[in-house]
Parts: C-alpha cells; structure tokens; sequence
C-alpha cells in the first residue's frame, strides 16, 4: 500500500518540493514526481522486497526513499557515514534485495522471503553501537504521524524547513514526511550547524522552521542564535532527549520577540517519531513538560508510574533478523515508553526519568548494557547517564589498562558524540549487588559531586 504522504506523486502541485542548498537545485514536485517514478521503476520487483538505503542529505537519498515506497517495498535507513562493520552486518542479518546509495541503485540479493505487506519503514533502534535491531513501521503508522505533526504544527504548503537532521533519524524523517504530506518543501544541506553556509542557506531559502535536538541547541546558543538576521524563521521545534527548562525559556523568549515559536516535543523511534507536544502558549509557564498527546493519540501511567502512549503511529514491533520482516502488528497500537513519568492537574506530561538503560545523548540512543559488552576488552566497566553525559566506570583488569583518556576517545569515535559528554573514572572496584549485578545505584552515589 502506498503511503498518503506520496498523493502528490498523481497530481504534483507547481510549487517547490525539495531544494539543494549545496547545488542550488531546486525540485518542484512535478520534477520530484518523474525522479521518484523513474527510480520506483528501476526497483520493480515481482514480490515486496526490502530496500537498503545509507541515507545522506542530498537528493538521491530522498528520491531513493520515496521510489522504495512508491514500489510498495520496506525501506531501512542507514546512516551513510556508519561504520562499513555495521553496514556489513546489516547486509548479513537482513540480506535485502536492493542498494540505494546517493543516484545508484544496485540489485545485491536474490529475493527472500517478502516482508509484510504493511511494513513500510524500518530504523535502527541503537544509534551508535551496532546493534541488528531495528523497529518495524507501518504504512499506515508513517502517515499517521506525518498527520498528527502536520496538525499540531499547522503546516501548510507555504512552508519550509531546513533538513537540519539526519534522514535516517526518525525526528529528522518526519520532517520531511510532515512536510511532504502538507504540500510544503525541505531544504538540504551538509553544512554543520557551526558552518556559515548553514545559516545562510536558511536564510536565503528563506526557511520557516529549523527542527533540532538538545544538544543542537547548545551550539545555537554558542554561535549567538538571537543575533542572526533570519526574517523567514518563526519556527523552531525541539525533541530527542529533555532540555534544560533554563534552555526553553531562553529559545522561547528569543522567539517569541520575533513573532515566531518554540515547540517543544516527546518522541521515540517506536512511535515512529512523535507522541506529545507542549503547546506554545504553555512553554513559558511550564518548560518542564513534555505537554499534550499528538492528536489521535493518548497518553496514560501505569501503576509504576511508567508512561504509556496509544495512538496509530506506534510501531508493529521490533526486527532482529529477516525472518522478522514478515510479522505483523505485534503491539495492537499501544507502546510501554520505558519513561517514567507525571501528570499536571492540567494534563500536562512530564518525564522524570527512565526505567530502562536505554540513555539520550545529543539526541541518539545509546543501549548502556550493549555498550557494556562493548567494552570487555577494557576491564571491568560500567556504564551510566548523569545530565545527559555518558559516565563510564572502570576498575583494574587482567591485563594492560590503557589510559582513561585512550578509552574517552575510543567512546568518541564509537558513538560519534562530543568528548565533552564523555567523563572516565577508575576505581578499585566496581560495585555489586547480593545477585552479583552492577550496582548502579551505589555507584552513583560514589561519583563525585559534579558528576552528580
């Protein structure tokens, strides 16, 4: 079944669709229409066939995702700068029949069993660190949240974001997908946010919203955001991961003296990107809350006090071979978060905490228990995420101990995030429960007090 946010693919408007701040190509959705449809026909295939695509900022990631949905396959998205290691894995365990890699399209695979006739999407779950599991999303889940975003946000054809997120992030893909379903445009670039030609290819582009992470907005505070002449920019939106209320309040009051918006919101790939937003005129009183539920969609807490989200955009399940591709809805629509969190006398939500070791760091998911086994070869480890920082805790092993900052860097280079987040302790010995697991809770306690 194709996806709605693919009904322009029929009768394409005359307006701009996608546009390559790097190239200064600017695609109008008739133009868009014949790439997709040229592409869709290169992966014509007898049965519904998975498509590997390593996605990039540029056009031929855009054409290559929406031609794989437009032929009605499973599309994976990879990031196109991973490791070849994780990339070969993926290739192994999943064995999919088509390569999309920038303009190529390469057949790899002969066909295999084909994957549900609802699958449409599928996203690794573990940012950085390896892992095969990937979450399983529906058709009808895809255009569910491009809905719920295009609502919420109010989207129309008039507007345009700047493609500040990685398209194999599922924030960054439903920008595009809201905006594809709305009739409105996206722009790319591979500019850093730190990167003059960044800002201005937003405002030459004349860019209406900028959509970022926690740690993105760190940099736009560095680089002096409220200084820079951007007349289009009335909308900024903010998931993956909780922001300091101290930080909303500043991005909201900066906006705000513009005539423009912060929008803050709470999301997870498993529910296919967003769950709940704090709607604009509560984010100077309540910076703190994660708002409302997405519309179509609600929000509970079980008796632990862990949040609960039930909506058309939760995903059928999780993937772990190619055999998995082939199920069907394993979760009737409802997804147990792993948040723990808190309910307002106003219906406000927050999130106060996780109960899983599943840690946020600039804005990618890191399994602490995968990264854990990660790193046998360093001695005894353990893992932790204080303040949005990764903390890893070391004690003597067998053999040779490297020094703290060998194996800092060796974080660095695995999850692909700023040393800065990455603090390295040793000590004599990492702590333990009666059963023999880390003691996680005592050994937060032992950390010193700016760790804390």
């Amino acid at each position: 079944m194709r996806p709605a946010l693919l009904h322009w693919l029929d009768t394409p408007p005359p307006r701009p669709a996608v546009l390559d701040a790097g190239t200064d190509q600017v695609w109008t959705y008739p133009e868009l229409a014949r790439q997709v449809r040229r592409r869709a026909k290169t992966l014509s295939s007898g049965n519904k066939a998975l498509v590997l695509c390593l996605a990039r900022p540029d056009l031929g990631t855009v054409t290559g995702y929406l031609a794989a949905l437009a032929a009605g396959h499973a599309v994976m998205l990879l990031d196109g700068a991973t490791a070849p290691s994780f990339v070969a894995n993926a290739l192994h365990i999943y064995r999919p029949e088509f390569l999309v890699d920038g303009d190529r399209i390469d057949r790899i695979h002969e066909p295999d069993r084909a994957p549900h006739p609802d699958l449409a999407v599928l996203l690794s779950t573990s940012g950085s660190t390896g892992s095969p599991r990937f979450v399983r999303i529906s058709s009808a889940a895809l255009d569910a949240n491009a809905a719920q975003i295009v609502e919420f946000l109010g989207l129309g054809p008039d507007e345009r974001a700047v493609q500040s997120l990685p398209l194999h992030y599922s924030y960054g893909l439903s920008v595009l997908n809201s905006h594809l379903l709305a009739g409105a445009s996206v722009v790319l670039t591979g500019a850093g946010l730190v990167a003059k030609e960044f800002w201005d290819a937003v405002r030459d582009t004349a860019c209406t919203s900028f959509a970022g992470v926690p740690y993105a907005y760190t940099i736009l505070d560095r680089i002096g955001f409220e200084h820079l002449d951007l007349p289009a920019l009335t909308t900024l939106t903010q998931a993956g991961g909780r922001m300091p209320p101290e930080t909303v309040l500043r991005f909201a009051r900066v906006m705000r003296g513009r005539g423009g918006r912060l929008v803050v919101m709470y999301g997870q790939t498993e529910a296919t990107a967003r769950m709940a937003y704090l709607p604009p005129e509560h984010v100077l009183d309540k910076p703190d809350r994660i708002g409302v539920p997405v519309p179509g969609g609600s929000l509970s807490l079980a008796e632990d006090g862990e949040l609960v989200y039930t909506g058309p955009n939760v995903m059928l399940g999780y993937a772990e071979s190619r055999a998995d591709l082939a199920r069907g809805d394993d979760l009737g629509g409802q997804l147990h978060t792993g948040d723990l969190g808190r309910v307002d006398d106003e219906g406000m939500f927050s999130v106060v905490g996780r109960k899983s070791r599943l840690a946020k760091l600039c804005g990618q998911r890191v399994n602490l228990d995968e990264l854990e086994s990660q790193l046998t070869n360093w001695g005894p480890i353990a893992a932790l995420e204080l303040k949005e920082r990764l903390i890893v805790v070391r004690a003597p092993g067998d053999g040779p101990d490297p020094p703290p900052a060998e194996l800092r860097a060796h974080l660095r280079d695995l999850l692909r995030i700023p040393a800065r987040f990455i603090r390295v302790h040793e000590v004599e010995r990492i702590p333990t429960t009666s059963s023999g697991k880390t003691n996680y809770a005592r050994l937060e306690g032992e950390l010193s007090v700016d760790d804390r």
